[in-house]
């Protein structure tokens, strides 16, 4: 008789927890956005956060202020994003006049459309698949 494994479920409790301890020694976080988070800072490389709208918000609102508290986040109640979540945010953040913009590649071929966001406590990083209504959206603000 064959015994039956599970995949084990990560433990986003536990990078939270991780992710609020370089918040609160105030580092510089680099975050790359896509559905989850990779949260980087000095020292440490490649936290894996997975997102939700209360994390998001928690997130950002470090990035902006430096405040760490996280009431009312429950990293553990995942619940599945959209698949144009990176798109819908940067939209957001570039409608609320963020400091947003394009890294520029050589090649107009590229699949991909980098950006980045400039905060004072952190960057976040932005890879979303090229569209051309999305390229079209990011020309008519100047991107």
């Amino acid at each position: 008789m064959k015994q039956i494994q599970f995949a084990q479920t990560y433990n986003n409790e536990a990078a939270h927890r991780q992710v609020k301890l370089l918040m609160k020694q105030h580092k510089q976080l680099y975050i790359q956005v896509n559905g989850e988070a990779w949260i980087s800072s000095q020292g440490v490389t490649g936290i894996r956060y997975q997102l939700n709208a209360q994390g998001w918000q928690w997130i950002l609102n470090y990035l902006q202020t430096g405040d760490y508290e996280d009431f009312g986040v429950f990293p553990s109640r995942l619940s599945k994003l959209c698949s144009e979540f990176q798109e819908d945010v940067v939209k957001g953040l570039i409608e609320q006049k963020y400091n947003i913009a394009r890294i520029p590649f050589l090649r107009e071929t590229e699949a991909y459309i980098k950006l980045r966001g400039l905060f004072r406590f952190g960057k976040l990083f932005f890879s979303i698949r090229r569209s051309d209504e999305f390229i079209d959206y990011l020309n008519s603000k100047g991107l």
